[in-house]
């Protein structure tokens, strides 16, 4: 049993080293390779710049919400106060 994952793994490792041999890699990329590259690139930068806009946008509309959410409970309690007078005054 142990000689046979040995020799499994002597079989996987010589594969990947055939594979990468024969797989054709040049030292200097073509135009178009570049041409790819570079627009992968600008891709990245466009949605690296896409997110850090979403992210403060984030950050505001969660800022909103803690002031509106302020807003709301100090108009709640307005609005028991109101309520437990109006029951005061119906005594």
């Amino acid at each position: 049993m142990d000689m046979l994952r040995k020799a499994f793994r002597y079989v996987v490792i010589g594969s990947c080293v055939m594979a990468f041999g024969f797989s054709g890699c040049t030292k200097k990329p073509n135009q178009e390779e570049l041409t790819k590259l570079e627009e992968a690139r600008s891709a990245a930068e466009s949605a690296e710049r896409k997110l850090a806009e979403l992210r403060q946008e984030r950050m505001s509309l969660e800022n909103q919400l803690s002031q509106k959410e302020g807003e709301l409970k100090e108009h709640e309690a307005e609005r028991d106060d109101l309520k437990e007078k109006m029951e005061q005054q119906k005594k």
